[in-house]
C-alpha cells in the first residue's frame, strides 16, 4: 500500500499543467520572499557550459548536484511562472534559483544525502523522485518539482533525475531514443538511493518520463535487485506516454515482484493524443 503522504504528490502531478520555456536564473534575493525548497538533482544531462545547470547534450554518466529553489507567494497553486529573458525578475510572481551545489561524484552526493535524510524525523525520510517527460528543458523539470514538493508539503527529500530531452516538439523520435539510455542511468541512481540512509523511495514519472521509469524498473525486476525493489514503496505514472501493450509487458516482472504501480491518466490529454498520432496508435 501506498504510504501517506504519496497521494497528495501524485494529485499535484496531475494537476500540473505544461509551463512555458523557462531557465535557471540565480537570485538568492528571492530567499526573502519566497519559500525555500531543495532538490538533489541527478543528471544524464551533460553541464551547461553557459550557466548553471544542465543542457540538453547526454553525457557519459551521472552528474549530481543541489539547487535551492524559491517557490514565488503570488500565484495559482500548480502553475509555475519563469522570469522574463529580459529585465529583472520579480520574486514575488517568478520562480527562481537561490543557491547552487555541484558534487564531484556519487559518494559526495550520497554523503549530501544522508544528511539530509539523517536531519528528518522517523517515518518521514523518504526519497521522491521526479523524472520529468517529453519536451522538457533542465530549468522546467526542476522547477516543476520544486512546485509539486511545495504545494503538497511532501515529507522527505526531492530527488529530480533529469534526462537529454531534446526539449523541442519536433523531437519527439529523439526524445524517445534518449530514453533507452536514461534508465540504465535511473536505475544506477535508485542504487544509490536504495544504499543510502532513506527509508523509502516512490519514483514518479511523468508523459515519456514514464517509459524511463518503467524500463528502469523492468531491468531492476529482471535482475533481482532486492536493495532497490526492497526500497521502493510505489511507482507513480502520471498521464503516461506508453504503448498499452509494452506497458503490460513491462508490468510483467515489476508486478511479480510485489512493487505498487499507481497510474494517473485522461482520456483528454492532449500531449497523449499528439503522442499516439505521431506512432500511428489511436490510444496510448
Amino acid at each position: 500500500m501506498m504510504k501517506p503522504g504519496t497521494l497528495g504528490l501524485v494529485l499535484v502531478a496531475v494537476l500540473a499543467g505544461c509551463a512555458p520555456r523557462g531557465a535557471v536564473q540565480v537570485f538568492p534575493e528571492a530567499a526573502e520572499v519566497g519559500t525555500v525548497r531543495e532538490l538533489f538533482v541527478a543528471s544524464a544531462r551533460a553541464p551547461d557550459e553557459v550557466g548553471p545547470g544542465f543542457s540538453s547534450a547526454p553525457a557519459a554518466g551521472l552528474g549530481f548536484a543541489a539547487f535551492a529553489v524559491a517557490v514565488p507567494p503570488e500565484r495559482v497553486p500548480g502553475t509555475v511562472s519563469f522570469p522574463p529573458t529580459r529585465g529583472a525578475p520579480d520574486p514575488r510572481t517568478d520562480f527562481l534559483t537561490v543557491s547552487t551545489t555541484s558534487f564531484a561524484d556519487s559518494t559526495a552526493f550520497v554523503r549530501e544525502v544522508n544528511a539530509a535524510v539523517a536531519a528528518l524525523p522517523p517515518g518521514r525520510r523518504d526519497a521522491f523522485v521526479f523524472v520529468h517527460g517529453f519536451n522538457t528543458n533542465f530549468a522546467e523539470g526542476l522547477y516543476r518539482h520544486a512546485q509539486m514538493s511545495h504545494d503538497f508539503r511532501t515529507p522527505g527529500i526531492s530527488v529530480s533525475f533529469t534526462w537529454p530531452s531534446a526539449a523541442r516538439v519536433t523531437a519527439y523520435g529523439t526524445d524517445r531514443e534518449a530514453t533507452l539510455v536514461a534508465r540504465d542511468r535511473l536505475q544506477e541512481l535508485l542504487g544509490l538511493l536504495a544504499k543510502s540512509k532513506a527509508e523509502r523511495i516512490i519514483v514518479m514519472g511523468h508523459s515519456m518520463g514514464a517509459m524511463v521509469v518503467m524500463e528502469a524498473m523492468r531491468q531492476t525486476a529482471m535482475v533481482n535487485d532486492r536493495s532497490i525493489l526492497e526500497s521502493t514503496d510505489a511507482i507513480v505514472l502520471m498521464a503516461p506516454d506508453l504503448d498499452i501493450g509494452v506497458f503490460r509487458a513491462q508490468m510483467q516482472p515489476i508486478a511479480a515482484r510485489g512493487v505498487d504501480v499507481i497510474v494517473f491518466t485522461s482520456s483528454g490529454d492532449r500531449a497523449l493524443r499528439a503522442s499516439a498520432r505521431l506512432r500511428g496508435d489511436t490510444v496510448r
